[in-house]
């Protein structure tokens, strides 16, 4: 039988219009792959004309003391990437375009972007905000494609940002390394200075020790000191009394020598005229006797006063503090040495007048006119001596009872005072105790501050050590902002996404061709009775087999040269069309011929469940539970996998091939025996021609 002669070729050809069918049919496999894949061979290649608007609102602010617009630069950079179809406009605009399907996305670049930015790394930090916005109603794919870009875009300007920020990071650990050295320094200092203080402290403690004695002592001497005070208070009252005595006592002489001058003046008149009785009579005349001892005992006892007071130290050391005391005291001093050269001049004066008149008397009447003028010598003496002791001794005695009333004032206000004086000293004492209890914890506590000074130094300086191992190079910049470098590796290669889907395309096309040829296509008509069934199948494959190789061939030839698909094992490519094909074809006849009508509605729902469970566009762990069980009884799943083999990854397709070809053999068996029970039956059709004859 030769193959274009068969009883079905002939068949086919009495039937208008069938042979051409027959082709388009052979055709419809490279329309569902060809064409659909054509139209996005490339779809991922083409993102850069997705139009999308970008509206920015941002202001310039300054970062790290520049001012920085990083929403112009981030807007420049998406316009000059190209990576999408960037589209400057405004925020109405975008929002008008996004809702009409102008635009796919919108990005938004609010007005604080470039502020917010620079607060990263202050005390509150504010994350900037790019809105991105979609419209996935308008094509879900599309918006995945924006979403993954606006994803990359935000990566690009967090890396940005990071890069500034690592920049200043690393910049302020290069300077925290120079700090920590300073400081490590400075605590080395410290410690040093610590110890010289402990050292000046041990010494301040010695003195306080010093000063303590010394307090102590202090106290003992000045309650000697104040009870010498009060003896020379009350040494100075008698002093002060002693001296009003004595201007008392001289005035008295001299007012008594002025009334016996004046009682003796009468008589001096009739002295000339009783020189003769005188001269009888001086054997008899006495001498007026001057009575000078009360004088002399008080001059005395205040010269022994004044040098028993001024020879106590303590009022000899107040004396000579107290310039207005010291002064008083001289005065006194002097006004005592007139008062007794005065007294003695004039006890002297006194003793040569009368020595003088004694002689006088004693020559005889013949020194009359001597001894009247020895009688007005001695006159004028008296009043000199009287005028000497009103003039000179009484302010002299005055002036001494002024400075001793003074002395007594002050020895007075310096033993009221001397209370203060000695708790003064006592708190002295006290404080200074204190002060030494002071020093002992400071000491203790200047050691622990020079352990902790030195421990802060080597804590430093390991710091700085450590930090030296931190460098500021751009290298390292870098590195901190892409800390992780990404390495990828893939075992196969897929240039774009018609590539991806070829496998899947080709298996639903081949599929879809075959339920396409078995409802257009009788499969029970002959045109001559067989004599059994692998006849039957026989003849009805001279026009089957030519069609499903057709399918196979024309839709993997097309897709290399229409749509430019490379693979890594082309000739393998063709095997496995060929193979899927004819598993196909198969199983789809064996569900024609047993069931009819019925049997193309259980290939088409059979279509529809392999789209999803055939793991073609998506893995099928990402379906449901039911795809997932059904995934290994799906025809297709076997052809889509054996395509990325041959296509994309170059693996193996054995266990594939034999899946499909074992699907083929045993459809094509029990195809054999379909029709061997419909002949034994007579469940068989003819042309209307035949059966007319």
């Amino acid at each position: 039988m030769k193959f274009w002669k068969s009883t079905e070729w002939q068949r086919v050809r009495k039937i208008r219009g069938l042979p051409l069918l027959l082709i388009g049919i052979a055709l419809i496999p490279s329309l569902y792959a060809v064409i659909f894949l054509s139209s996005l061979w490339d779809a991922y290649g083409n993102v850069n004309k997705l139009p999308v608007a970008i509206v920015n609102q941002d202001r310039a602010a300054k970062i790290n003391g520049k001012t920085q617009h990083l929403g112009n630069n981030l807007t420049k950079n998406l316009v000059d990437g190209k990576q999408l179809k960037i589209i400057k406009t405004t925020k109405s605009q975008a929002a008008s375009g996004l809702k009409s399907g102008k635009y796919y996305m919108t990005i938004t670049i609010p007005s604080d972007f470039t502020e917010n930015s620079g607060t990263l790394l202050s005390s509150n930090p504010v994350q900037p905000e790019i809105k991105i916005a979609h419209n996935t109603g308008q094509g879900f794919i599309a918006e995945k494609m924006t979403t993954s870009a606006a994803e990359k875009l935000q990566t690009k300007v967090s890396q940005s940002l990071q890069k500034v920020y690592s920049q200043t990071l690393v910049t302020a650990t290069t300077a925290s390394k120079d700090g920590f050295n300073t400081g490590s320094e400075g605590a080395s200092k410290l410690s040093s200075g610590i110890s010289q203080l402990q050292d000046g402290t041990k010494q301040l403690q010695t003195g306080t020790t010093a000063l303590q004695s010394g307090s102590a002592q202090l106290v003992t001497g000045l309650s000697q000191y104040t009870s010498g005070v009060s003896s020379a208070n009350s040494g100075s009252a008698q002093l002060v009394a002693g001296a009003q005595q004595l201007a008392t006592q001289l005035q008295k002489v001299s007012d008594e020598i002025n009334a016996k001058q004046q009682a003796k003046a009468s008589d001096l008149a009739k002295l000339d005229a009783g020189l003769t009785e005188l001269t009888q009579g001086l054997e008899n005349i006495n001498a007026p006797s001057i009575d000078s001892s009360s004088l002399e005992n008080g001059l005395k006892q205040i010269n022994e006063n004044m040098t028993i007071l001024l020879s106590d130290p303590t009022i000899a050391q107040r004396v000579d503090s107290d310039q207005s005391l010291k002064l008083a005291v001289q005065k006194i001093s002097e006004g005592m040495k007139q008062t007794t050269s005065s007294s003695l001049q004039l006890k002297q004066s006194i003793l040569d007048q009368v020595k003088s008149l004694k002689s006088s008397l004693s020559q005889g009447a013949g020194a009359v006119e001597q001894a009247q003028q020895a009688i007005k010598t001695l006159n004028a003496s008296l009043t000199e001596v009287s005028n000497g002791i009103a003039t000179q001794a009484v302010p002299g005695a005055q002036q001494l009872a002024q400075g001793a009333s003074q002395l007594n004032a002050g020895l007075s206000q310096l033993n009221a005072n001397s209370g203060t004086l000695n708790q003064g000293a006592s708190q002295l004492n006290s404080g200074t105790t204190q002060l030494l209890e002071g020093e002992n914890q400071a000491i203790v506590a200047l050691g622990q501050a020079n352990t902790g000074a030195q421990t802060l130094s080597q804590k430093l300086a390991d710091g700085a050590v450590k930090l030296s191992s931190i460098h500021n190079q751009k290298s390292n910049v870098t590195a901190l902002s892409k800390p992780v470098k990404k390495d990828n590796s893939d075992l196969s290669k897929v240039a774009n996404n018609g590539t991806g889907m070829a496998p899947y395309m080709m298996s639903v096309g081949l599929f879809v061709g075959m339920v396409a040829f078995s409802a257009i296509f009788d499969f029970m008509t002959v045109g001559k009775k067989p004599k059994n069934g692998f006849l039957w199948w026989a003849d009805k494959q001279t026009v089957n087999a030519p069609v499903w190789i057709a399918q196979a061939l024309l839709m993997t030839a097309l897709l290399f040269i229409v749509d430019g698909m490379q693979t890594q094992k082309p000739v393998m490519t063709f095997v496995v069309a060929l193979v899927a094909s004819f598993a196909f074809n198969q199983f789809v006849i064996l569900f024609n011929v047993a069931f009819g009508k019925l049997g193309s509605g259980i290939m088409l729902i059979l279509m529809v469940l392999q789209l999803s469970a055939s793991a073609g566009t998506y893995p099928i762990e990402l379906s449901n539970g039911f795809f997932n069980a059904i995934h290994p009884w799906m025809p297709m799943t076997y052809s889509v996998h054996a395509l990325r083999e041959t296509i994309s990854i170059g693996g193996s397709v054995a266990l594939d091939l034999t899946v499909l070809l074992s699907l083929g053999i045993v459809s094509m068996i029990l195809t054999w025996g379909v029709y061997q029970m419909k002949l034994k039956h007579n469940q068989l059709s003819f042309p209307q021609s035949s059966a007319a004859e």
